[in-house]
């Protein structure tokens, strides 16, 4: 960058460090991707004056083709990151046409004179020794030097003889080559590129990687991204540092795995996102033999290489071994994958394979966990009848629990079924920060704990849940929808189109995002829209009741009458041959002005304890009911 390295700002109540490439509040960091940080160091260093889009195109991404419209996601989400997305900007004015300003004032500081204006001291962690900054004792500084985080990871998960070569080939890197630059802070394990031509090994890449970003993620020393955030780029032909500045992290750990019958080649590179450079890199050709027993070796060696000072909670989670069955394993990461694609083919796929893993393992808790995510899913996306689906999630992830009280994903998973079937916020709410406590950093648990929060009508800490999803998961599709509609439910209706827009661009066949977007175009008012993404919604789900249910009434409010009907018709004729939710008639009556037959259907979806109620207050679908005395006696069936 042009700026100083010497130099620190101050605006508002945010300091900018750039030797750390920290953005603090108040003295706390505040997450912000290495482009965004970037952008706003430019803006900063730059304040008062006009930066053009091609200025800043050429200082953030040096040397690279990248089209305008990064540069404005980029923007968006370092205004995010200073709360200065709403309405009248404070800190950085788009300049029509041209560019941006940073408008706000700023201080200049030398290195050695932080203001201690506003900036709070952290506590020292107990199982770490925080070291003082070299050349300054600011406040500023004592907060980054207590924490700081140690270099980056070499990993993989293949033969024990290999281990001692990888510590060997580690240990004689210039010491130069991890000091002296930006901690590696988040990471993304790609999946292992799996140089075969048997099927067996489609999966093998995606369980390697999974087994890497388990361990690594457990200590809470570095942020990794989740195993569902990486597994789409199985096949893809994007360079690793292209997926890294996807994902918003520092390094990307890309590895290749070449076998032939008990023959095995491994290529590892750990690249640094910010300017492509290879970190460190490796080939071993060596015997395949157990891969639950690397794990374990390979545990102990990356954490005496990585320094990380794990406490004994921490180490036993690092070096916890998951099952002894590869077989078992296999199975289970195919049926997370199938999981989480969210289509009613793919979920009972995934049933499938989660039931097999059991068969194979019936001690093994993970994917008696996944059997748990499966049910409650199938009964949200109305496939199964709640009270078919949700008893038997409930009874698989008490299971699961059993097997493992610390298993963070099944204590989310109890959180969403007393969330959306038992319409209990206190049991829901306890259960996710039992999550937290357990995976501060599992994303689709923040993401199901910002609807449960938005519901509850707490709308900052909802909206601050489902930015910390998207956060731990930038491009994950039902993350950003789930997003979209707690954005939509706090009133922040443009951030909820924003997002749900951008999610579509990410991939426009998900059929949620559509639907989700339809919905906050009918709190809009705005019917053309609404319905083009329900038909959207429909089409792509293959005629999903409940979208049809949205659609329906959306034609009934804009005045089409005839396809309203002609919907309800369809409906009704379905019912003896499949689920459809008493939810989705309800919707179609209103918009009718049908009152009697929606409050008819309603009270059915009671009954039917659809998960749909625990918005029945915000539901924009609904909004012709809520004076009819009938809607408070519905309202005081939920506790929410």
């Amino acid at each position: 960058m042009a700026s100083p390295v010497n130099i620190l700002y101050e605006f508002g109540p945010f300091q900018l460090d750039p030797p750390e490439r920290l953005l603090l509040c108040d003295g706390q960091p505040v997450p912000l991707p290495p482009k965004a940080f970037d952008l706003l160091l430019t803006l900063v260093d730059r304040s008062g004056h006009l930066v053009e889009k091609d200025e800043l195109l050429k200082a953030v991404w040096p040397g690279a083709f990248v089209e305008e419209g990064n540069l404005a996601v980029t923007v968006s989400l370092v205004r995010k990151a200073l709360n200065d997305d709403r309405g009248h900007h404070r800190y950085i004015e788009t300049v029509s046409k041209r560019g941006y300003r940073f408008v706000a004032d700023v201080k200049r500081l030398d290195e050695g004179e932080a203001s201690p204006t506003g900036v709070k001291e952290a506590e020292p962690s107990p199982s770490v020794t925080a070291q003082p900054h070299p050349a300054v004792a600011s406040p500023v500084h004592r907060e980054i030097a207590k924490r700081k985080l140690f270099g980056p990871l070499p990993l993989t998960i293949i033969m024990v003889s290999m281990l001692i070569v990888l510590a060997v080939a580690f240990w004689n890197q210039p010491p130069s080559l991890f000091r002296g630059h930006s901690p590696i802070r988040s990471l993304a394990v790609l999946p292992f590129h799996t140089l075969s031509t048997s099927s067996s090994d489609r999966y093998l890449g995606l369980g390697m990687a999974d087994a890497v970003i388990t361990k690594v993620a457990a200590t809470g020393k570095i942020i990794v991204r989740p195993t569902s955030a990486i597994q789409q780029y199985a096949d893809t032909q994007l360079t690793p540092q292209a997926i890294g500045r996807e994902q918003g992290v520092d390094a990307v750990l890309d590895g290749r795995i070449q076998r032939e019958g008990d023959k095995v080649r491994v290529t590892l590179q750990l690249i640094r996102v910010r300017d492509g450079r290879q970190l460190w890199a490796d080939t071993f050709d060596r015997q395949f033999t157990d891969v639950f027993a690397l794990e374990d070796a390979l545990s102990a060696m990356a954490a005496h290489a990585l320094r990380l000072q794990l406490t004994g909670e921490q180490t036993r989670k690092f070096t916890k071994r998951s099952t002894d069955n590869p077989d078992a394993y296999d199975a289970y990461m195919k049926g997370r994958y199938f999981w989480n694609k969210r289509t009613e083919s793919a979920l009972n796929r995934g049933l499938d394979y989660f039931r097999q893993a059991i068969n194979l393992d019936p001690g093994w808790h993970f994917p008696v966990s996944g059997l748990a995510d499966s049910y409650a899913t199938l009964g949200l996306y109305s496939v199964l009848p709640p009270r078919q689906a949700f008893p038997t999630a409930k009874d698989d992830a008490t299971r699961a629990l059993q097997m493992d009280e610390s298993l963070a994903a099944a204590h989310a998973t109890l959180g969403f079924i007393y969330f959306y079937y038992e319409w209990n916020p206190a049991a829901s709410r306890k259960e996710f920060v039992r999550a937290f406590a357990e995976n501060p950093d599992y994303a689709m648990a923040h993401s199901w704990y910002g609807e449960s929060l938005a519901a509850a009508g707490e709308y900052p800490q909802a909206i601050a849940e489902a930015q910390r999803a998207m956060q731990d998961d930038p491009l994950s599709l039902i993350i950003g929808s789930n997003a979209g509609w707690t954005f939509a439910l706090a009133h922040h209706y443009d951030q909820a189109v924003d997002t749900l827009e951008k999610t579509i661009d990410i991939d426009p066949n998900f059929p949620r995002t559509h639907f989700r977007l339809g919905q906050v175009y009918e709190l809009r008012g705005q019917f053309a829209l609404a319905i083009r993404e329900f038909e959207n919604a429909v089409r792509l789900s293959g005629s999903d009741p409940y979208y049809e249910g949205s659609l329906g009434h959306a034609y009934a409010a804009s005045g089409k009458t005839s396809q309203a009907r002609a919907v309800l018709q369809d409906l009704h004729s379905r019912v003896r041959r499949q689920y459809v939710p008493p939810y989705a008639f309800a919707l179609i009556y209103a918009g009718l002005g049908d009152k009697d037959q929606a409050f008819r259907w309603l009270q059915s979806a009671v009954e039917d304890r659809s998960t749909s109620l625990v918005f029945l207050r915000s539901d924009p679908e609904l909004i012709n009911l809520r004076s009819d005395p009938r809607f408070a006696q519905l309202s005081r069936a939920l506790n929410f």
